[in-house]
């Protein structure tokens, strides 16, 4: 049986031809022999495509992105590190995916491993191996190894990939972490609130009853919103399910969409990082691409795929309309208003000097350091203010009980 093998020796020369033998696996152990790194093995009797349909291999378990749940992103983030750093170490692709799925510690991204690992020594590309696995597998990385494939550039291609999905991860840690003191602070204060206007205030109210006293104007307001709170919580709960589902469904109309995500980019408060987050994010992830060898236009839908924020949908359809038309995409992201003060004009340097990928790449890097820096002064400047505004209901809700112990305590003097 004949096989198509692309492949690098030991001093980084690209190499293709065809080989005999009884499998692919043992092409690849011959050829690995003669110190040739395999790229890619195809069956000279078959080819395959770049964006494979999801129809398996025979002999390979069907494991479907349809039915299939979504790996942690951490895990996935390991396993590829794993892998970029055994092919940059020499080891053989399959082999490196072996090794990788055995030790991974999750038994849904094993299951998917091993079958990558079985489609590859069946002669599939890596790419069209990953592809069969879309909800693990962005579209953004298989397009990258697809064309890191057909330059002979995968583990480089895959070293790239693996570094921007680790800042990725990065960043989301960051914003999450920064934002968690406030949210905790919230839950905690939420928390004592309920139980005093619950637990605590009632009692109160019995001792004024059983004293024939009347209770204090404040105290008596929270004890009727605590009282109307208890007597109607299965109401209140049904409005708010209510209005969780509304939000949902409003925010699944393409008006809501186009709405909320106008005034995220548009509120004065969180517009100068949300700005720089999005942008930073989606122009290093084109530039990266670019890097990779995907085609412009490609990568231009992928990224296009790649945020959910309509705006930006909006401008990479009007950057494809205008390259497909024979011009840059500058002009478009310099009449874009909602990009950060200088993004636009940075890139249209570098479209002008040829230097697109690396400007986007840099011009990425820099705004989202420049976001996560303007989010971090934004929330603490909020912390002040939420510890203010809490403190002032806890305050009340306090003086609410304090206020009646001091009437209860005069009076039994």
């Amino acid at each position: 049986m004949k096989f198509q093998y692309a492949a690098k020796d030991r001093h980084g020369n690209s190499t293709h031809g065809q080989f005999e033998g009884e499998s692919a696996l043992a092409v690849r152990q011959k050829l690995r022999t003669q110190g040739l790194f395999v790229l890619s093995l195809v069956s000279a009797d078959s080819t395959f495509s770049g964006r494979p349909s999801l129809q398996r291999v025979s002999g390979s378990p069907a494991i479907l992105g349809a039915n299939f749940n979504r790996v942690k992103g951490s895990d996935l983030i390991v396993a590829l590190s794993q892998l970029s750093i055994m092919c940059h170490s020499g080891d053989d692709l399959a082999e490196a995916l072996r090794t990788v799925a055995n030790q991974c510690q999750s038994p849904k991204l094993r299951q998917v491993l091993l079958s990558t690992y079985e489609d590859v020594t069946q002669g599939v590309k890596f790419s069209a191996a990953l592809a069969r696995h879309p909800r693990v597998f962005s579209e953004s990385l298989v397009a990258a190894l697809a064309a890191g494939e057909q330059a002979g550039r995968v583990v480089d291609v895959l070293d790239r990939t693996t570094r921007m999905m680790r800042k990725d991860q990065s960043l989301r840690s960051t914003i999450v972490s920064m934002l968690m003191y406030p949210i905790v602070l919230c839950t905690v204060t939420s928390l004592v609130i309920c139980s005093m206007l619950f637990f605590v205030l009632p009692q109160f109210a019995t001792v004024f009853r059983d004293m024939d006293r009347a209770v204090p104007p404040l105290t008596n307001i929270l004890l009727s919103i605590g009282t109307g709170l208890r007597e109607n919580w299965i109401i209140l709960v049904a409005i708010l399910g209510a209005l969780v589902g509304s939000c949902i469904a409003f925010r699944k109309h393409p008006q809501a969409r186009n709405f909320l995500d106008h005034t995220i980019l548009h509120m004065v408060i969180v517009k100068d990082s949300a700005r720089a987050l999005i942008t930073g994010r989606i122009f290093r992830l084109l530039g990266t691409m670019l890097e990779n060898g995907v085609p412009l236009l490609e990568s231009i839908r992928l990224c296009r795929n790649a945020t959910n924020n309509r705006l930006f949908q909006n401008m990479f359809d009007s950057v494809e309309h205008q390259i497909l038309q024979g011009q840059g995409m500058s002009e478009i992201l310099v009449n874009a208003a909602f990009l950060p003060p200088g993004a636009a004009h940075m890139i249209a340097t570098g479209e002008r000097a040829g230097k697109l990928p690396s400007v986007l790449q840099s011009v990425g890097e820099y705004f989202e350091e420049e976001g996560e820096r303007r989010l971090r002064t934004l929330v603490k400047m909020l912390e002040p203010a939420i510890i203010i505004g809490l403190g002032a209901i806890v305050a009340l809700v306090v003086l609410s009980i304090v206020l009646p112990l001091l009437d209860v305590t005069t009076a039994s003097r």
